[in-house]
């Protein structure tokens, strides 16, 4: 007879269970998170290097290109400096060369060019002085007007030899006159001392009244009176003893005399008219500007003060 025998199913889940012991083979597929991360990270990491790179590469090239461009700035600055400096050589050259050949050609002297062009270039600074001193340019410009008298007036007294034959005429009568011969002088200085005389006592006249009229009292008004002697005493003593038979140099000096009296009269045509500044820079102040801004700041502080009224009831 056959013994019946109950066999357990085995359970999967036992760990001695055949199933159970054998491992699995098949490897399961990672997480997508994990994955992913490492080549985002990788992407990221060689997009910034390779924008590190081009931007190295940029400020490379800019920094050559701006050595280049700095080179090239500074050959055409010299370059234009030099131009300049050049320029202005030429200027000097020809100011002067032209003053120094004409002073030559028409006077005799390239002294007289040396004088004239300095006193030149002096009476255009004070025409820049006088206007930037707010005083006014006409009355300078009148200081030229005389000046060119001046030289007229001179030219045709020394070359017409007035002085020189009343000085001559003054001797002779002298002479027939007087023992002048007994002077310790000799009569050849007659001339010179008559023109000093003459002249001189013409000057201390002309000196007093003016200081009289100016108000000048004392030592002052004798100080003026002896200048004025001193001054036209030398100018009359030189005239009347001095033929003048070459017209260049007369003209040399009518021109020199005319250029003095240019700058000397012009400026104190403007002094006595006085300088003012403030009229003078008026223009650089907006006054326009801050009035209306005045005018804008009091609208707003009534538009504020009727606004704050309003919400208070009043």
């Amino acid at each position: 007879m056959t013994r019946l025998t109950l066999t357990a199913t085995p359970d999967p889940n036992d760990a001695s269970s055949p199933e159970a012991e054998e491992p699995l083979t098949a490897d399961a597929p990672p997480s997508t998170e994990d994955a992913a991360e490492p080549g985002v990270g990788e992407a990221v990491g060689g997009v910034r290097a390779a924008f590190m790179r081009m931007l190295d590469a940029h400020v490379t090239l800019l920094r050559a290109e701006m050595a280049v461009f700095g080179k090239e700035i500074g050959i055409i600055a010299g370059l234009a400096l030099g131009a300049l400096f050049i320029a202005i050589l030429a200027l000097i050259l020809l100011y002067v060369g032209s003053f120094l050949f004409f002073g030559d050609l028409l006077f005799g002297s390239m002294g007289w060019g040396i004088i004239h062009g300095t006193l030149l270039a002096i009476a255009f600074i004070g025409f820049v002085v006088v206007n930037l001193a707010g005083g006014h340019v006409e009355r300078y410009g009148l200081g030229a007007a005389l000046g060119a008298a001046v030289v007229v007036i001179v030219a045709l007294l020394l070359l017409s030899n007035v002085g020189n034959a009343g000085g001559e005429t003054l001797r002779n009568w002298l002479t027939d006159n007087f023992m002048t011969e007994d002077l310790p002088f000799g009569a050849a200085w007659l001339v010179t001392l008559s023109g000093l005389v003459v002249f001189g006592v013409i000057g201390a006249i002309i000196a007093a009244v003016a200081g009289w009229r100016s108000a000048l009292r004392g030592s002052v008004l004798v100080s003026a009176v002896v200048a004025g002697f001193a001054l036209s005493g030398f100018i009359g003593a030189v005239w009347t003893s001095t033929r003048y038979e070459a017209p260049d140099g007369v003209l040399g000096l009518a021109i020199t005399l005319g250029f003095l009296t240019w700058i000397i009269a012009g400026l104190v045509l403007v002094a006595r008219a006085g300088f003012d500044p403030e009229a003078r820079y008026a223009n650089l102040i907006p006054r326009e500007t801050i009035a209306a801004v005045t005018k804008t700041k009091e609208f707003l502080s009534d538009e504020l003060d009727r606004q704050k009224d309003r919400m208070m009831g009043r």
